[in-house]
């Protein structure tokens, strides 16, 4: 079952992902790459994973209330999970 559920948390980064790319067109890389540095700062700041880092960012802040930027800050968790974990 956890990993039926990981499954589906990816795939819903991975259409975030993808949403994010059509709408940020040639500035997506430069707009997660900030997203990409909240996460990464929060994790470390924190002694935490990305996914416990966003999870805080989500709870302890209003920085991903805004739907644009939910997808953004899931793009970017995608781009850190590949990065990380999905690299070959």
């Amino acid at each position: 079952m956890a990993k039926q559920k990981t499954f589906q948390n990816l795939q819903i980064l991975q259409a975030a992902k993808v949403t994010a790319k059509e709408q940020l067109l040639e500035r997506y890389d430069d707009v997660v790459e900030h997203y990409i540095n909240i996460i990464e700062m929060v994790a470390k700041a924190n002694d935490e994973n990305h996914f416990e880092a966003m999870r805080r960012i989500q709870s302890k802040t209003d920085m991903a209330d805004d739907p644009a930027k939910k997808i953004v800050f899931a793009a970017a968790l995608m781009e850190i999970v590949e990065e990380k974990n999905l690299a070959v």
